[in-house]
């Protein structure tokens, strides 16, 4: 019965030390003889709440600064080590599980993913790996048709653009598209836009509008479309989508957002560091594909690490 009585001042002080001493809750327990559950309902009755922090861009930007993992990071901070907690870090919390839909498909939807499914990406890419592949989807805000993002993102670099679109149809996608042409030397384009890989959304189902360039007609892109309900087969712009959420959480409205806006959450985006890009940012990594004239073109510019911004008074 032990390990159950009450904390002395004594046992308090000692975990207060055994924190201060970055102890993990198991350690504490361990040394004061105590279940592990006492120590952590007693961490937890205590601490003190401060305002959101900025730890987490400080310690994707900075991961040469503390000793631990990312992991061991998250870990200490699930287990009370610090005064910050998951609130201050948006990647621990989760989302709620997606809706399935049962909704069958048209005669014309099952022609359009004729040789663009899944299986004949992986096929295609398997045969070509050396393509530029693109991840593209839409971001909904609070109503939906009318209020929501497109969004591109090159897998080799984790770039992303974000195009604030009138509606969630298939005109605003093509709409899109010629402005990308417009703006971006032929060939350029041809090199950037050779796979896109996206969701069944209906506004991506005009496929000529995607694949070929809008004034010759010329083929130049291979679209194709994920399995029903498997976002995980573009998930590194689903995880990309994340960061739009640090600014705008599920929920918000995007009805007053504008391009410049778009502009400014994209950028701050892609000037984060990426372990997985080896400490280096998407907009450092893009200039392997493309020179800074496109990038420049295109409303991209890099922000220091210290001065990104991922929060939710980045609009303000």
């Amino acid at each position: 019965m032990t390990n159950y009585c009450h904390l002395s001042y004594e046992d308090r002080k000692n975990i207060e030390d055994g924190l201060n001493d970055n102890k993990s809750i198991n350690r504490i327990a361990k040394d004061l003889n105590r279940n592990h559950s006492t120590i952590l309902r007693e961490v937890d009755r205590n601490r003190k709440y401060s305002e959101p922090s900025t730890w987490n861009n400080y310690k994707i930007n900075h991961p040469d600064i503390l000793d631990f993992s990312k992991s061991s990071f998250y870990r200490y901070i699930n287990n009370g080590v610090f005064e910050f907690g998951p609130l201050d870090f948006p990647r621990i919390v989760k989302y709620k599980k997606r809706k399935n839909s049962n909704k069958r498909r048209t005669r014309k939807e099952r022609e359009i993913l004729i040789n663009r499914r899944y299986t004949d990406f992986i096929e295609y890419t398997s045969n070509n790996p050396d393509l530029n592949i693109v991840e593209m989807d839409t971001v909904e805000g609070l109503q939906t048709k009318s209020d929501c993002f497109l969004t591109l993102l090159w897998r080799k670099s984790k770039f992303m653009l974000i195009f604030k679109l009138d509606s969630q149809t298939t005109e605003e996608v093509t709409r899109i598209f010629e402005i990308l042409q417009t703006l971006i030397p032929l060939d350029v384009y041809k090199n950037l836009f050779q796979v896109i890989l996206t969701d069944n959304g209906q506004e991506f189902f005009d496929v000529n509008n995607i694949e070929c360039i809008h004034e010759t007609g010329e083929y130049v892109t291979h679209l194709f479309f994920c399995d029903p309900h498997s976002s995980r087969q573009k998930g590194t712009l689903e995880k990309n989508h994340e960061f739009i959420r640090y600014i705008l959480p599920k929920g918000s409205s995007f009805k007053g957002i504008n391009q410049d806006d778009c502009d400014l959450i994209m950028n701050n985006i892609n000037s984060l560091c990426r372990d997985s890009l080896n400490g280096k940012c998407p907009y450092q990594a893009m200039l392997f594909l493309c020179n800074e004239y496109v990038l420049k073109i295109l409303n991209c510019y890099y922000i220091k690490p210290d001065e990104t911004n991922l929060t939710d008074d980045l609009l303000d």
